[in-house]
């Protein structure tokens, strides 16, 4: 539900409150159902229309006056039956229906203008006493309704205006931001400025030249500042004093301001004046706009009474509208302050109502036309540039493509190779290989096997039991014992004693032998270390396996993911940074308030101004249409940001539309919002 619906059915809701007509008629008896149903006279005239347009409104009203709650007059104890008695068992019917909602949507101003026309005509007929009774109930029906439908599409019709301000603003001040900016903007808009100096400078050299008066010097004057590049800056705004006086020519474009410029300003300072006048005007049409949607939004700011205190009425929030539009709309006739400043009748509401109708409609369309001038280039002007480059680009480029074609396919077909080759060995071989360990109990790494130890261990023990044998232990069985244990001492003992006659013994004795035991033992205990660490690496196979795909998957994923952040802006930018443009509109929505709070305002319940509350509604309307896009499950949830992932509380979307509306609410004042900033920023954690 939009600020404008609720909008409407706050002033519907206050109007029904105020309305005595409507009061007297819903709480009359059933002899007036059964007069009006007697006057129909069997045809499909306005008034059969209007009776029934009058009983489609009439559940609408008086839910809406009762609170929300469906109405429990019966038909027949009630006026709304001023038709035959099809319309009788319509109304039976629709007060029947499941249950309707306190709020309704704002019907177009086209089928407002389309009630309208039906009441004027069917009041232009005769009827009866009491069938006029029951018109003019029904009248009073559909102009409530009107003018409350009139006041909400006003507001709409003026957010639809003010609202692309804003885009145009962001537009200039990044123009506004560097040198490079400023440049680009003026080499961009430079086709336009040329063409507009030509024909201003080709008529004003025409009408110098053809009036009778003027002379030589007079020509060559005109001529001399027609050729000057300050005026290629038709918009740039001139400060009061700060060019110089010149008399000599009394026609209006020699006594441009433009022309008044110092000649040491140069191309870059006059576009930056020409932005900054632009982004003045901008601002000041944005904060017209903006005080009318204050002022319209606060016209029911206390219930059912306006903003002074006295009750609303048709009339009074019909000429609301014409003096708050009034300089808006290029039809003067229509909205006139005074046509509106004496009493109106019935008859001239109806007709007030719908030429206001009429012109509502087309408020935005006029406002956009007065401000187009401020507004950023077309898509023309900002892209020719691009264009032109890419063309040229794409003509150069297409050409050393054509001309290196097989270069291309060559490096193309490597590339696929490459590619292949790096997922195929990199990452789908060592997972292959993890699923063969895993299922079939494969080994990859492997240092040594155990029969190649065993047999080297076999070995030493046959050594060492024949060499201890010959020097007199014949007990082979304790020999292998010290063996496996690791004991060499038999052969140690004879190594040593052959030590001491080393040269002799390594000719004639054992000490060769010995030594070549002992180079067996050191094979050996290698063995048993390689046994050890192969023991190692096949219980930890699995991991070296999934570790080998880390890198080469790694690398793929920043690769995907660089490219994805590169195509988001096309892909889903619209969802990426939702949370970061609901962050910038909270933040100004905060600086607003935040400047109506001082001492210097007053007492702190003091109301926001008309601008502020209008400026306001324009920040509301932006977190609106970026709250559709949270969840709004009934369980906990996680939103995706640009930052990463966000816990959300349940209905998390229903909360965040009740703190927006919290604060378009005109009776609140800048404190009360200001609190509901801070729950907001307490509640909601992606703030």
């Amino acid at each position: 539900m939009s600020f404008v619906d609720e909008h409407y059915n706050s002033l519907l809701r206050a109007l029904v409150a105020n309305s005595q007509t409507l009061h007297a008629h819903t709480t009359e008896g059933g002899d007036r159902a059964e007069s009006s149903q007697s006057s129909d006279d069997g045809g499909y005239s306005a008034k059969n229309r209007l009776s029934e347009r009058a009983f489609d409104l009439s559940t609408q009203l008086l839910t809406v006056s009762n609170g929300g709650r469906q109405p429990t007059a019966s038909p027949e104890s009630s006026s709304l039956t001023i038709g035959s008695s099809h319309n009788t068992s319509r109304a039976i019917n629709q007060q029947q229906a499941s249950s309707i909602g306190t709020n309704f949507a704002v019907p177009s101003l086209i089928s407002v203008i389309s009630d309208l026309q039906l009441v004027r005509e069917a009041r232009s007929e005769h009827y009866s006493s009491r069938v006029e009774e029951s018109l003019e109930f029904a009248t009073n029906l559909v102009l409530l309704n009107s003018v409350s439908a009139i006041h909400a599409r006003a507001i709409e019709q003026l957010l639809d205006a003010v609202l692309p301000l804003s885009v145009d603003m962001d537009y200039w001040n990044a123009q506004d931001g560097s040198a490079i900016s400023l440049a680009l903007y003026f080499m961009q808009s430079l086709p336009w400025r040329v063409y507009s100096w030509y024909v201003q400078s080709a008529t004003a050299i025409f009408e110098c030249a053809n009036n009778p008066t003027t002379d030589k010097a007079r020509l060559l004057d005109v001529i001399r500042k027609t050729v000057s590049v300050r005026l290629l800056f038709p918009d740039a705004e001139i400060s009061a004093g700060e060019g110089e006086s010149d008399d000599r020519c009394d026609d209006v474009w020699t006594s441009s301001p433009l022309l008044k410029i110092p000649h040491s300003v140069n191309i870059l300072s006059l576009t930056r004046r020409e932005i900054r006048h632009k982004q003045k005007q901008l601002g000041n049409a944005q904060e017209r706009i903006a005080t009318r949607i204050g002022m319209l939004s606060q016209s029911i700011a206390a219930g059912a009474e306006t903003t002074d205190g006295s009750p609303v009425t048709p009339e009074k929030m019909l000429r609301q509208v014409v003096c708050i539009l009034s300089d808006l709309s290029q039809d003067t006739k229509t909205f006139s302050t005074d046509a509106a400043a004496a009493a109106l009748d019935i008859t001239q509401l109806i007709q007030l109502a719908e030429g206001l109708a009429s012109q509502v409609q087309n408020i935005s369309t006029q406002f956009t036309r007065q401000v187009q001038g401020y507004r950023c280039p077309c898509l023309l002007a900002r892209s020719w540039m691009p264009v032109l480059a890419l063309a040229v680009g794409a003509r150069y480029l297409s050409s050393y493509v054509a001309g290196h074609r097989d270069d291309f396919k060559e490096w193309l077909a490597d590339g696929v190779v490459t590619m292949r080759n790096y997922v195929s060995q990199f990452i789908l071989a060592p997972l292959r290989s993890a699923y063969e360990t895993i299922r079939y109990g494969k080994h990859t790494y492997s240092v040594m096997t155990e029969e190649s130890l065993m047999s080297d261990f076999k070995s030493l023990e046959s050594m060492v039991v024949g060499f201890a044998g010959r020097f007199g232990n014949v007990d082979p069985a304790e020999v292998s014992r010290r063996v496996e244990s690791g004991d060499l001492s038999d052969v140690m003992r004879i190594y040593t004693r052959e030590m001491q006659k080393p040269f002799k013994n390594a000719v004639f004795g054992d000490l060769v032998e010995a030594m070549l035991i002992q180079v067996q033992k050191v094979k050996v205990d290698v063995g048993q270390t390689m046994a050890a660490l192969d023991k190692l690496l096949k219980s930890n196979e699995l991991n070296f396996l999934l570790l080998s795909t880390v890198p080469a998957t790694l690398s793929i994923y920043a690769a995907a993911n660089w490219i994805s952040a590169k195509l988001s802006w096309w892909v889903s930018g619209s969802s990426r940074y939702t949370v970061s443009s609901i962050q910038a509109t909270m933040r100004d929505i905060d600086r607003l308030l935040n400047s109506e709070i001082s001492e210097a305002k007053g007492h702190a319940d003091t109301r926001l101004p008309a601008t502020t509350q209008g400026l306001l509604i324009c920040h509301t309307h932006y977190l609106r249409h970026h709250a559709m896009l949270l969840p709004n499950s009934t369980s906990v949830g996680r939103l995706r940001t640009g930052a990463g992932w966000f816990q959300t509380l349940p209905h998390t979307r229903s909360m965040f539309l009740q703190d927006i509306v919290d604060i378009e609410r005109a009776s609140f004042t800048s404190v009360q919002k200001r609190n509901v900033i801070d729950r907001m920023y307490r509640t909601f954690r992606f703030l």
